[in-house]
């Protein structure tokens, strides 16, 4: 929960971080109450998902697996959901504290992907 501490309060802060354009992974050390953390950002597609874990492929080519906290805030395109909602071929940006499960993970649905899903619950 530390880390939804940090990335709450404010509505622009409940976003996250901006980070440059590009970027499929960053460290940040930062101290809290006099005790040190890591907060790791990645962000990727998704390749495989489970019941408490996501696999993602960086834009760089890195595969990484990444735990997903039973408590983890989950949201795909800005609205709550549960990890069983999200599927291969999205994009996730997660947020881990100090090397642990994921607490944050935010799913975007690629717009030629939703047009897609669109199209096959329409019938079409």
């Amino acid at each position: 929960m530390l880390g939804l501490s940090l990335v709450g309060g404010s509505s622009a802060a409940s976003k996250g971080p901006s980070f440059p354009p590009g970027w499929t992974e960053v460290s940040i050390n930062v101290v809290i109450r006099h005790v040190p953390h890591t907060l790791v950002y990645d962000r990727g597609r998704i390749i495989a998902v489970s019941g408490s874990s996501l696999t993602l492929k960086e834009r760089d080519g890195n595969v990484v697996p990444i735990n997903v906290s039973a408590t983890a805030q989950i949201t795909i395109d800005g609205q709550p959901a549960a990890l069983s909602q999200v599927r291969v071929l999205e994009n996730a940006t997660t947020l881990r504290v100090d090397g642990g499960a994921a607490e944050k993970v935010s799913v975007q649905i690629p717009p030629k992907l939703a047009a897609a899903i669109a199209r096959r619950q329409g019938g079409a």
